[in-house]
This record gives C-alpha cells, sequence and structure tokens, in this order.
C-alpha cells in the first residue's frame, strides 16, 4: 500500500503518490549494528563508554537515519531499549525537562519505571515554582510518568508552597510498590535542602541509577540514547567561552552510564577532548554526506518517478542532498496530480529553481500563507488562527490540519517547525514590510502572554518563554537603538523581577548574546548591571570583571552614578579572590571624589564596601567599625534603608567578633525590623542568619537552628548562592559546639562545595579551619590540600583574623568561633 504522501493542501482526489523509501546509509547503519553487537557481548566486569556522532550539514538525513536505526536496533535484537530525545524543541535545552523526556520516550517491551529519578524531579520543579499553591501545579507529561501524581498527592497534603522538608520519607512510607531502593534514600532527602541549581545537576545521577537497575532486572542486552539536532543546545550563543556548560549534563550523563550505546547527530564535530583528552577515544565520528548518483538515484526510482532523464535533472540540480531530492518529488507528483506534462526542464538547475519550482505549484493563498508562518521560529493552532487574523492571505483557517500536510513541517509536542532550509527559502521570498510587520504581530501577542502568565503565576516557566519569543520578535522588527530602548526601560521592571527571582538561565542568555554582538557600551549599563549580578551570582566573578573593564575600556569610572557604583562592584567582585589590602587602598583613593560628587547610594556602597567588607576581610576591626558607622550614619541621613540593613549587619559581626552578643543581637534585630519594614527580603533572610549565628554563639542551639532553617529557605528563594554556604557553616560551628564533630564535617563539607563552586577564597579558608579544628578532635577528614596551603593562603590574601585563627587551631586554643560572613 503506498504511503499517504504529507504534501497534501485540500485537493479533492490524488491518483499518484510517492513511495518514499529509507536509502543508502549502509557504512553508518553498519556501524552502528557493530557497536551495539560488540556491547552486547561484553563481560559483567567491562564497562566502557560508547559514543557514535553522525555529523553533517542540515537536511542531509541525519534525522531520517536515527529513526531507521531505531527500527534496525528492534529488528537486530527485539528485546532491546532505547530512548531519544530532538533538541530542536528549545524546551528540551535544560539538563532537567531533557531527562524527563528521556524517561518519557523509554521504548522497551515491558513497562520500567525510573521511581527515584521521578521523586528526584518532583523535588525540583517543586523548587523550581514555590510561589504556586500545589493545586495549581501541573508537572510535565504526569499522567504518562510513573509516580509523579502519588508524589503530588503526599506534596499536597503538606500545606504551604515550599515546605517540603520530609517529603522523601512521606514518600518512602507510602509502602506503594515503587521498587524503592533504601540506599537511594538518603541522597533523595539531600536535595530537599539543595537549591534547584544544584538538584538539576543531580537529576542525572538518579536517571543513570534507574535506567541502569532496569537493565539490571529485565536483563537488558542492548540500551541505547539518540540525541537529535545537537547543535541546537548553542543556539543563539555567541560568548565561546561558555560553549562547553550547555552540554555538560551530556558529558556527565555519558560517564554515568557504560555499555550504553549514545547515538548523537548534529551539525558540528564533537571537540570534547578539549575537555578531556580520554573523549578522543571515546567518541566516534562519522560524516554524513549527500547521497552519491546512484543511491540517489535508486531513492528516486522507489518514490515513483519513472524517467530516467528527470532523475538525473533532479540529482544534478539538488547535488544529492536529501531535503532537496524531497521537494523535487514533491514537486513531481503535484504536477502529476494536476494532470501536467512533465518536462526535464521544469525542475530547476539550482536549488534555487527547485524551491521555484514547487512553489509554481501552490495557489497564492498557500504561498503567503507559508510565508507568514515561516516568520516565527514555530507556530500552533493558536498562533495560526491569529496570524491568519492579522495577516488575511485568503487560506481558511478550518484547513490548518491540511497545511501541516507539508513534507517539510515537523510536530514536536504543541509546536510545528518549517524546516530550516524551506524556512530560510520563504524568508527570502518575503519583503521587508511583511517580516516586520508579521514580527510585531507576533512581539504584542507573547506580550499579552506574559501579562496573563505573570498575572495568574501558575507557570513560570511559560512566562520565561514567552518573555523570550516577544524578546526575539522585537530584535527581528525594531532598529537597534529602539530595542536597546526598550529593553533597558519598558521592560527592565520585568527583567529586574525576573533577576530578583534568580532566573539567571535565561538572563544570562537573553542578555549575554546581546552583550556579545554589542558589547558593554552598546548594550547600555542598566541591561549590563543585570547580566553582571547573573554572573556574580553563579561564582564567576572574573567573567564579571571583564565585563566590567569592557564598559569602563577608555572611560571615566564617574562619568554617571551607574558607573561609579559599577566600578566599586567590581572591587567588591575582586575580593573573593584578590588579596584585600590593594582594594582597601583603591576605594580609599575614590572616597573624596564620590563624597564630593552628592550620590548619595553609590557613596554609601562606597562606604559599606570600606567598613563591611573590606575592613572586617582585612582583620583590622578598627578601621571596619570607624567606615561602617559612617555607612549608617550616612544611610540614616540620606534615608536608604537598603544600606543601612547591609551596615547593621556588619556591625552586629564586629560585635559578636568583640564577645558583645546583647548588643550585637539589639543591633541585629533592629536590622531585621528595618529589612521587614522596607520589604527586603533578601536583607531580611541574611540578618535572620546573622541573629540564629548569635544565639548559636550563646549556646541555644533550637533557636538557633529554627533561624537557620527560616532562613536558608528565604535565601533559597531569592537565590543567594555564597549565604547557602555561610548557613551551612553555621550549622557546621553549632555542631561542634555540641561535639557532634562528625556533624560539623558534613556540614562544612556542604559549605565546602558552594564555595568551591564560587571560588570564594574566605569561605575555602574558613570551612577548611573548620575541618582541621574537627579531624584534632579525632575525626577522618579527606582534605584536598594540607592545612600549611590555608594558612600561605590567608595570609597572601593578607586575611589577618583568618591567620589568627589558624593560629589558634594548631595550637588547640580555639572554643567557640565568631563568624565573620562576606
Amino acid at each position: 500500500m503506498p504511503i499517504q504522501p504529507k504534501f497534501q493542501i485540500g485537493r479533492k482526489e490524488r491518483k499518484y503518490f510517492a513511495t518514499k523509501q529509507f536509502t543508502d546509509r549502509n557504512i553508518p547503519r553498519e556501524l552502528f549494528l557493530h557497536k551495539v553487537n560488540a556491547i552486547k557481548n561484553r563481560t559483567a566486569e567491562e564497562a566502557n563508554h560508547d559514543v557514535i556522532m553522525y555529523y553533517g550539514v542540515g537536511g542531509i538525513g541525519k534525522s531520517s537515519l536515527q529513526k531507521q536505526l531505531k527500527i534496525e536496533l528492534l529488528e537486530n535484537d527485539p528485546n532491546a531499549l532505547y530512548t531519544a530525545i530532538d533538541f530542536k524543541d528549545s524546551n528540551f535545552h535544560t539538563p532537567a525537562r531533557a531527562l524527563l523526556e528521556l524517561v518519557r520516550e523509554v521504548t522497551f517491551k515491558h513497562k520500567i519505571t525510573f521511581p527515584h529519578f521521578e521523586i528526584a524531579y518532583s523535588i525540583y520543579f517543586y523548587k523550581r515554582n514555590p510561589d504556586i499553591t500545589f493545586n495549581e501545579k501541573k508537572l510535565p507529561f504526569e499522567k504518562e510518568l510513573g509516580i509523579l501524581g502519588d508524589v503530588i498527592s503526599v506534596l499536597d497534603g503538606m500545606g504551604i508552597a515550599g515546605t517540603i522538608s520530609g517529603i522523601v520519607g512521606k514518600v518512602y512510607d507510602t509502602k506503594k510498590n515503587w521498587n524503592l531502593n533504601k540506599e537511594v534514600k538518603g541522597h533523595l532527602k539531600d536535595l530537599e535542602n539543595l537549591t534547584v541549581q544544584e538538584i538539576e545537576e543531580q537529576l542525572v545521577a538518579f536517571f543513570a541509577y534507574d535506567i541502569q537497575k532496569a537493565i539490571e532486572k529485565h536483563l537488558i542486552p542492548s540500551t541505547v540514547i539518540f540525541l537529535d539536532t545537537f547543535e541546537a543546545l548553542w543556539s543563539g550563543l555567541s560568548n565561546k567561552a561558555t560553549v562547553h556548560t550547555k552540554d555538560k549534563w551530556v558529558r556527565d550523563l555519558i560517564g554515568s552510564l557504560p555499555n550504553v550505546l549514545f547515538v548523537i547527530c548534529g551539525r558540528e564535530y564533537l571537540e570534547w577532548e578539549k575537555y578531556d583528552s580520554d573523549w578522543k577515544d571515546i567518541l566516534d565520528h562519522h560524516i554524513i554526506e549527500n547521497l552519491d548518483h546512484h543511491d540517489a538515484a535508486h531513492f528516486l526510482e522507489n518514490c515513483g518517478v519513472a524517467e530516467e532523464a528527470i532523475r538525473n535533472k533532479m540529482i544534478s540540480s539538488s547535488s544529492g542532498h536529501p531535503y532537496h531530492l524531497d521537494l523535487s518529488v514533491d514537486t513531481y507528483f503535484e504536477m502529476k496530480n494536476r494532470g501536467e506534462a512533465i518536462h526535464v526542464e521544469n525542475f530547476g538547475s539550482n536549488q534555487r529553481e527547485i524551491l521555484d519550482r514547487f512553489l509554481q505549484y501552490l495557489t497564492d493563498e498557500e504561498i503567503e500563507t507559508l510565508k507568514i508562518m515561516s516568520i516565527p521560529r514555530f507556530y500552533n493552532k493558536e498562533i495560526f488562527a491569529h496570524l491568519i487574523a492579522e495577516h488575511p492571505t485568503g487560506y481558511p483557517v478550518t484547513k490548518y490540519d491540511d497545511f501541516n500536510k507539508f513534507s517539510f513541517i515537523t510536530k514536536e509536542n504543541d509546536k510545528l517547525f518549517i524546516h530550516a532550509l524551506m524556512r530560510q527559502g520563504m524568508l527570502d521570498y518575503t519583503s521587508k514590510d511583511l517580516d516586520e510587520h508579521v514580527h510585531q504581530t507576533m512581539a504584542e501577542h507573547y506580550d499579552e502572554k506574559f501579562t496573563e502568565y505573570a498575572a495568574t503565576t501558575i507557570n513560570k516557566e511559560k512566562e520565561v518563554q514567552v518573555l523570550g519569543e516577544s524578546i526575539f520578535h522585537r530584535k527581528a522588527f525594531m532598529k537597534q537603538d529602539a530595542f536597546i530602548h526598550w529593553l533597558s526601560h519598558d521592560c527592565l521592571p520585568t527583567l529586574q523581577k525576573l533577576q530578583l527571582r534568580g532566573e539567571s538561565r535565561f538572563l544570562r542568555e537573553t542578555l549575554g548574546n546581546l552583550y556579545e554582538d554589542l558589547g558593554a557600551r552598546d548594550l547600555g549599563i542598566s541591561l549590563l548591571q543585570i547580566l553582571i549580578d547573573m554572573v556574580h551570582l553563579n561564582g564567576e566573578y572574573k567573567r564579571a570583571i571583564a565585563m566590567i573593564d569592557d564598559y569602563f575600556s577608555g572611560t571615566n569610572r564617574l562619568e554617571s552614578k551607574q558607573a561609579a557604583h559599577l566600578a566599586i562592584r567590581k572591587v567588591h567582585h575582586q575580593m573573593f579572590f584578590m588579596p584585600v589590602d590593594p582594594l582597601i587602598q583603591e576605594l580609599l583613593q575614590l572616597e573624596a571624589d564620590l563624597r564630593a560628587k552628592n550620590w548619595p547610594a553609590q557613596y554609601n556602597e562606597l562606604l559599606f564596601m570600606l567598613g563591611g567588607n573590606l575592613g572586617v576581610l582585612s582583620g583590622d576591626l578598627t578601621f571596619s567599625r570607624k567606615w561602617l558607622i559612617k555607612s549608617i550614619r550616612h544611610a540614616e541621613q540620606t534615608e536608604q534603608n537598603n544600606y543601612l540593613c547591609r551596615s547593621l549587619r556588619k556591625y552586629t559581626d564586629i560585635l559578636k567578633e568583640y564577645g558583645h552578643l546583647s548588643w550585637a543581637r539589639a543591633f541585629c534585630e533592629k536590622g531585621i525590623e528595618v529589612a521587614r519594614n522596607s520589604g527586603y527580603e533578601r536583607y531580611e533572610a541574611i540578618l535572620i542568619c546573622t541573629l540564629g549565628d548569635i544565639y548559636r554563639m550563646e549556646k541555644k542551639y533550637e533557636v538557633a537552628e529554627d533561624l537557620f532553617e527560616k532562613a536558608m529557605k528565604m535565601i533559597k528563594k531569592v537565590g543567594i548562592k555564597g549565604w547557602e554556604g555561610h548557613i551551612h557553616s553555621s550549622y557546621a560551628e553549632l555542631n561542634y559546639q555540641k561535639g557532634d564533630y562528625q556533624g560539623s564535617v558534613n556540614k562544612y563539607q556542604e559549605a565546602l562545595e558552594i564555595y568551591k563552586n564560587i571560588q570564594q577564597k574566605w569561605g575555602l579558608i574558613q570551612a577548611n579551619i573548620g575541618l582541621e579544628r574537627c579531624k584534632l578532635k579525632g575525626v577522618t577528614v579527606e582534605s584536598e590540600h594540607p592545612f600549611d596551603y590555608w594558612k600561605n593562603e590567608a595570609k597572601r590574601l593578607k586575611y589577618r583574623r583568618e591567620q589568627r585563627l589558624i593560629e589558634e587551631t594548631i595550637s588547640g586554643e580555639t572554643s567557640i568561633v565568631p563568624l565573620i560572613f562576606l
């Protein structure tokens, strides 16, 4: 029975059909089956990693090859398991959603489950959407997966959103037959106290664990994971320095699954050996090229193109490119169904003529609709109807399904994509005026959707997605200056809201790409400040400094209030890894000039940096107290409550160091009151942690732990990475004081991982001091560096207080240690 052609737009009768069959690719197919069989024949002791990378230009047939390999895999071994994902859908560019799709796409003759991964993903999802009440939440593919619905039911019974402590225990206590492993329970419980980013980084491990257990249980002989359109992971990425971060989770997944074959299709050769030379022996690259004349002719014969001369013309015009051969076949059968005489000259001598010839057999309505639908990156029924209503082409909305039968239109979930080559070809035909008007229509459509999602807060992921599409379309139709003005003025409050919410991935990608294209000056200081803040939160202090230097290249750092603030923030980034004394001198030299400018906020930032951060970090508390008092008085005089909160918190730390705990508590509580009344949740959170640390020093442990727990929830909500480490350090000191030295080690190691991630030298030194004290109490501690290394680091960085703590630790003199956090 002939295959029903996809290309048929509302025709009443069709007598002739193309019977397209997969053709050639013999060497790639043989390679695949050879690799599958080799893995299957390995002994249990062998554990190798296997990756085949098929690469080639767009439209060359890589996706078709993958489909054929899936068929041949099951023909070769009906007991094989495979799953697949196509990165063409940008929804899957995050590890969490990609792994969830891999779970959903598992093909195997028996149903297998991923219970530990699904619990981990549930925790991730709820932390990713903390402001939504449980009955509003909707996990992707919930009904199609194993236990997500049951986990939701457990979560629904726990009350306030965000309160997920104990969820793992409750899930395990349900006694349902989910094949949960008790050994994994502890790892899952750890997720309850991690950030969204930390959980996402660990999801690979839970996915790998579950699939390995399924392989062992069902004695699965062959397991293959297919990854398609791999180049889409880097779409729009201009900053080459961050390329490796986009697919790091894929490398982690491969490393977690020995004897599982990964088949990757993409346009580019993977240069993973740059990150680790071992990849050179693991990756097996094979280029996919155009069909040669023999195979192209065979393909056309199977399609039903009977005339040899026409087949030869099709091959020469397309150069054997599969996409263009497909288009030629579609044109051939469209002519045949119209009853027209078919001649060799009907098929173009080049690829542009192939498209021209194809369009000749469409109606004007179809062509104009195709032009319009090629302008957005994707469309669905709602967008289709909206664009047809706003830009009438004469094509009826009721023929939506007919329109989608073009051979070059593919569907991914609820989105429809026009093949990149066809889309570009249609854009070349589209007038600039129509292109700009459609982009404007789409931008306004997404603006409305954003307002809708932002008002309900039901789906923050969709809120960010539609904003991303709005930005894409506005950039396309607006002049560059107008676009940047819109982004840095009209859109600025929204971007700042997302900044506070912690949408670092979206903001870094959106603003980062613009920064790479435009540079710091043309991007503008308002947008640059947001981008630098996101880079800072990610612990990339040197990157943040480089961006500030880019802005200040050849310009005066006191040219404006914002520039002055950026100059001081540069010192803030530097203090995490550079010696402190030169930074103090730099700000002291700036102080008089900045005071003369009469810029209250910027001057207060400088006062706070001198007294609250650099002075304390240097260990000169007399110097620190002097400048902190100035900062407090200036904040009160100029009614800048944000600086008042920050300065009171640091003054509290100095009082803790001197042992004046009752005074410290009073100042801290005043700061909390100011922060709460002013709506400064991030400052309230760190003040609450500081208050807890005061109670820790007073040995009021229950009160301290309650405050730490409250602070942690608030810190994670506003997304301050360093302070998560500080809270772990406070817990560690509390455990130490109680004599629970192993508990102290555990907490300091948690803090250490965060400090390593953000490259905070003070935190690394402080945590290693704590670990050394525990080691002296008899606890076994594995250290990356000897303790003398940290002693030398404190000396190099001029951290005089930490040098004293190290000497006291070595001599065994330390007892209750005041923690003075950055």
